[in-house]
């Protein structure tokens, strides 16, 4: 570079430019998870792996309105918050955003959530009761670069199912499942009927149908066969709310 100076002309030697870091991409994360502790362990761990981590979020409708405010790259979601189900926010967030990576990172591992993780095509799950933070790490870095992450379970839990000829995933239509769910909420006939729009009685026959395929035959025994293979969740009982 040249310069004049009293009328002289001096060439200035600029330092050069650091490769590396001009081609440092600084990643942009959102944390949507309910205990604070967890999340701020998250948000500590981002911060050093050279993440810009937005304020952390601890419900369903706190995640979208501030995911769609700040466009992050990466969203780390817990799967179960107060307000409703984190698959279900997973689901409008790819609809809206498209080029966002979800990480999931829950301790739900039954055979419906990993089912649906597979099924929406999240770009990576990580089991909360196993794993350390070096896996986090992995699969942060997976997601990022574009690559699926799952850690063991996801797949042990697809070929427990393929393997079992009456797991409700195979004998059960989507809609079945959906009564199912219900049921396992202990809601009654009526209940369902006015959800889906059909008669007390036509439900009544649907549960008998789901009963004979599961070859469960009490009410009680049904609940808990739904609450087992994670298509109601205890802790959502009586909570779930429209995000």
């Amino acid at each position: 570079m040249q310069a004049a100076l009293n009328g002289e002309v001096k060439t200035v030697h600029l330092p050069p430019e650091n490769p590396a870091n001009a081609s440092v991409i600084r990643h942009k994360v959102a944390i949507v998870e309910d205990q604070r502790m967890v999340a701020e362990f998250f948000t500590f761990h981002c911060r050093d792996l050279g993440f810009e981590v937005v304020p952390w979020c601890g419900t369903c409708r706190e995640g979208l309105a501030s995911i769609r405010e700040h466009r992050p790259d990466l969203v780390l979601l817990d799967i179960s918050l107060p307000d409703g189900d984190g698959l279900e926010l997973a689901k409008m967030l790819m609809a809206d955003l498209p080029q966002m990576k979800i990480l999931a990172i829950s301790a739900h591992r039954d055979p419906w959530t990993m089912l649906q993780v597979q099924r929406l095509g999240l770009h990576g799950f990580v089991d909360k009761n196993e794993q350390c933070p070096g896996i986090l790490t992995a699969a942060i870095k997976e997601v990022l670069a574009g690559r699926i992450y799952y850690t063991p379970i996801v797949n042990l839990s697809s070929a427990t199912i393929r393997r079992d000829p009456k797991a409700f995933i195979r004998v059960l239509s989507d809609y079945e499942t959906r009564i199912l769910s219900m049921i396992g909420e202990s809601k009654n006939d009526c209940e369902i009927g006015h959800i889906l729009g059909i008669s007390p009685a036509t439900v009544q026959s649907r549960r008998r149908d789901i009963m004979s395929k599961l070859d469960i035959h009490a009410t009680p025994k049904l609940i808990h066969y739904a609450i087992v293979n994670g298509l109601t969740r205890v802790e959502q009982l009586g909570s779930r709310r429209p995000i």
